[in-house]
């Protein structure tokens, strides 16, 4: 048997154990809407997971935005045995996903579904002359808008991680950074062009929620507003 056809074998075995050691899982989970790109990228992905890794892990000059950047899916057969050996990895890994698309990224969500009322957060860092102007909240959402006296907009949007939820960012004309925020992994996205606003988004896995700040701020502002959100347990 060459070296070859040992990869396939074993890449199959492993596949099949990850599949026999979620079918419980996945019978009770409830489906989710995919995209017909989601799917194909799927299908090349489980065709034969060292080359598509290997195209989705060149250096970025040769990939531009066309890179999954959860490396979480690449990573499978590692993956697999952390997932098995750590309580906390497998609950993490469950709950989200990011994916990559040509013009946009998507954060795709698994948690279980929860009845808790949505928490009270607010800025406290805003900008001179912005105020709240009106707080939106539905299921496991909530929009905060504030404004200054100019009608210039900052958005604050969280929302809990579940089953059901996602949310999405366009990257055209967008440079995108990998950050944290108090701690927390988050991307930043910087407009190219004047006409589109600046936004970063943050994961707080204690709290079970992505946070997203978006706003004509530049770089420095933003980052300080984002990292003065707090709860508000009045």
């Amino acid at each position: 048997m060459t070296d070859e056809e040992v990869d396939k074998l074993m890449r199959r075995i492993l596949l099949d154990s990850l599949k026999l050691e979620w079918t419980d899982y996945l019978k009770n989970t409830p489906p989710v809407e995919t995209s017909k790109q989601y799917r194909y990228a799927m299908q090349k992905m489980l065709a034969d997971p060292q080359v598509w890794y290997r195209k989705k892990t060149r250096p970025i000059w040769k990939k531009s935005l066309q890179v999954v950047a959860s490396i979480v899916i690449a990573f499978t057969i590692a993956l697999g045995l952390l997932m098995a050996a750590s309580p906390t990895v497998r609950a993490a890994v469950l709950q989200w996903v990011r994916e990559w698309y040509e013009t946009h990224i998507v954060y795709q969500y698994s948690g279980e579904a929860t009845q808790e009322e949505m928490p009270q957060y607010q800025i406290a860092d805003l900008p001179e002359g912005y105020v709240e102007i009106n707080r939106s909240e539905l299921p496991g959402y909530v929009s905060v808008t504030y404004q200054n006296t100019e009608e210039e907009i900052i958005y604050l949007d969280y929302s809990f991680i579940q089953q059901g939820a996602a949310s999405d960012f366009v990257t055209d004309n967008m440079e995108i950074s990998e950050i944290t925020v108090n701690r927390c992994p988050g991307q930043l996205f910087l407009s190219k062009t004047p006409e589109q606003t600046n936004a970063v988004t943050w994961i707080d896995m204690d709290k079970n929620l992505q946070f997203t700040v978006d706003g004509f701020l530049n770089e420095t502002d933003i980052l300080n507003v984002a990292e003065s959100v707090f709860e508000n347990k009045k």
